[in-house]
């Protein structure tokens, strides 16, 4: 009796552990399927030379980063004036100009030249509208390097 009754819950643990295992490997490969219908790689991104406010969107452009170089050394700026503004959006698939990997690289290398160059800067960041894992660590990247660089660039 005894036996029978370990029996019966070894068997129905096992049972247990298989269902569990059989829908972790759904929701794996269901995982999979949505990131391979919405890869990051594809040419989804833009450059627009424009400042987007925090709450604006478009369905040509949605604004994940934007860096505003203020003025150039010694020059201060005119009243009303805001400086040059790079923003990178996600545009959609096919009609941008490049993958997320070359969109980070063109802002990082924008940043990097502005704090050579000593120029005031500021960035904003829009994480809010982040829609893929890596669009959250492209916004993270951007931030860490904007905070880096103007620590170079202002050493004071």
């Amino acid at each position: 009796m005894m036996i029978s009754a370990i029996a019966g819950a070894v068997l129905f643990l096992l049972l247990a552990a298989g269902l569990i295992a059989l829908q972790n490997s759904r929701l794996i490969k269901q995982q999979e399927a949505e990131s391979a219908a919405a890869p990051t790689g594809k040419l989804m991104y833009s450059v627009f030379l424009e400042q987007f406010q925090e709450d604006e969107e478009r369905p040509e452009a949605v604004p994940l980063f934007q860096y505003t170089v203020l003025s150039s050394p010694g020059e201060q700026l005119n009243k009303g004036e805001s400086g040059t503004t790079s923003a990178l959006c996600r545009v959609p698939a096919g009609t941008g100009e490049m993958t997320l990997d070359d969109a980070m690289q063109w802002m990082v290398t924008r940043i990097r030249g502005a704090s050579i160059q000593g120029v005031l800067s500021g960035y904003a960041s829009f994480p809010g509208k982040a829609a893929r894992k890596g669009e959250k660590e492209l916004i993270k990247n951007l931030e860490a390097t904007a905070k880096e660089e103007a620590g170079y660039a202002n050493p004071h």
